[in-house]
């Protein structure tokens, strides 16, 4: 174990003794700990920034957890000060399996399809129905842990959330476009985190459906600028045509969700849950016309074609016709010249 790894083990904060590293999220530290009158484990994350900034995102996560309590939310229990530092005491997940390792290994399918997405669409229909917006749905974000009837997601990392009704706050903002994972985030989020309403998920949750039934993302690119070029534009190769036999309800939501303009999108998660339940016909521009719900948009028909030997010669222009007048004239003055030259060369007789 590495000294960043152990340095907390054996020690207690608050009710809570470090008994183990568990996980490096890139940006915190997670623990396994013990609770020293109950005895039942949990896991505490700790953030590796000391900017102030990042510390008021620690913060606003563990309130906006501990006020979801929902079986599909990963539950936070409290906070504690770590060496100064805010640190967040969350339910332990045992295994920290999450879906991002899952879609390694290659597409959902079936029953393990169904229900995953159905845990995940009521996990951020709870945090929606709050008041929160969550910001940075992803696979990484969603821990797996195992239930009688298989897998349950539970939806986790509230560091970019915020309440919906919020002013957003601009230090906030700015944090929020550079955390926020360019490959899940919203158009509109790309240009101003702190404008978003919930169709931002929305869209969120059409990148996570497409990678979960195709098993690869549908944005990519070698840079940051690429990427966020084809995340802006939404091209994206239709789900359709990465997998010939899927069922339609799921390239319908995913294009219902994938729409750059949030008019145009599903607006919520009730309406996406009823899309694929095929509850609600869904149309989107990918199919002709405006997404609305309860409406199929007629497909552009082009106009006939005409074969081109059908079209009528082009009129022929009449040759014009001589004035015999000048014509006389001209014979004339021709015979007269004519005239003139003999009798100036032929000798006099």
């Amino acid at each position: 174990m590495k000294p960043t790894e152990a340095w907390l083990v054996g020690r207690q904060f608050g009710d809570w003794e470090v008994t183990a590293f568990l996980a490096d999220g890139g940006m915190a530290r997670v623990w396994r700990v013990r609770h020293a009158i109950d005895g039942r484990e949990a896991a505490l994350k700790v953030s590796r920034s000391r900017e102030p900034e990042l510390l008021a995102r620690v913060v606003r996560e563990a309130r906006i957890q501990t006020q979801l309590v929902h079986p599909n939310v990963l539950a936070a229990l409290e906070i504690v000060e770590v060496e100064g530092t805010p640190g967040i005491v969350l339910e332990l997940v045992p295994g920290g399996l999450t879906l991002d390792r899952v879609l390694a290994a290659g597409p959902l399918t079936g029953e393990d399809l169904d229900r995953l997405v159905n845990g995940l669409l009521d996990g951020v229909e709870a945090a929606h129905g709050a008041g929160f917006i969550h910001r940075d749905l992803k696979p990484a974000n969603v821990l797996l842990s195992e239930s009688e009837r298989g897998r349950r997601p539970r939806l986790a990392d509230f560091g970019l959330a915020r309440p919906e009704f919020e002013a957003p706050d601009d230090r906030m903002t700015r944090m929020g476009v550079i955390l926020g994972s360019a490959a899940y985030m919203a158009p509109e989020q790309a240009r101003d985190a702190g404008s978003v309403d919930a169709r931002a998920d929305i869209w969120s949750l059409g990148v996570m459906l497409y990678e979960m039934v195709s098993g690869v993302p549908p944005f990519s690119g070698e840079t940051l600028e690429v990427l966020l070029d084809e995340v802006t534009r939404a091209r994206y190769r239709p789900l359709d045509a990465v997998l010939p036999d899927v069922e339609a309800r799921w390239s319908v939501a995913v294009d219902g969700c994938l729409q750059v303009d949030p008019g145009r999108r599903i607006p919520d998660v009730k309406t996406l849950r009823a899309v694929l339940r095929k509850e609600m016909p869904w149309a989107s521009e990918r199919s002709g016309g405006g997404s609305r719900p309860g409406h199929v948009a007629p497909r552009a028909t082009p106009p006939p074609r005409v074969a081109a030997e059908t079209f009528p010669p082009p009129p022929r222009t009449p040759p014009k016709r001589r004035n015999p007048v000048l014509l006389t004239m001209a014979v004339v003055l021709v015979g007269m010249v004519l005239l003139l030259l003999l009798q100036r060369f032929l000798p006099q007789g």
